[in-house]
């Protein structure tokens, strides 16, 4: 008896630890906005903004929401679905007007299971280098 309790509350256990290890595009939205990898460009806000949906795509990410913060903030959430080597991940981009010609651009990288070693785990150089070939 003492055995099948166990077997089950072991059972519980990996599977609560599973799902704790596993993000989400609301808790990616929910993380505060100064949190990831930070590369600042010259240019007015609007340009750097369209310039960033079109790196995000050019990266292969799917835009799974965009939100206009405030007049100077917005976020995009993106996804790469999975494939037969990885669970997926999800990537937070925030552009941000920092001065009058400066734009702060940061990426959130994040896969969707903690445990998913095959995944690309971080965009901010690709974003970034296409950020900049959009921008010249």
């Amino acid at each position: 008896m003492t055995n099948r309790f166990f077997a089950r509350r072991c059972v519980l256990v990996g599977l609560a630890s599973f799902l704790a290890a596993c993000a989400s595009a609301g808790g990616m939205r929910a993380e505060p906005l100064d949190v990831g990898v930070l590369r600042e460009f010259n240019g007015d806000y609007t340009t750097v903004l369209r310039a960033t949906r079109n790196a995000v795509a050019s990266a292969g990410l799917a835009v799974d929401s965009f939100e206009e913060v405030n007049d100077s903030t917005a976020m995009i959430v993106a996804k790469k679905g999975t494939s037969a080597w990885s669970w997926g991940e999800l990537v937070r981009v925030v552009v941000q007007k920092s001065a009058s010609d400066r734009v702060a651009v940061r990426v959130l990288s994040r896969r969707k299971m903690a445990t998913n070693v095959t995944a690309k785990g971080n965009y901010s150089d690709t974003i970034f280098s296409n950020i900049e070939l959009a921008l010249r």
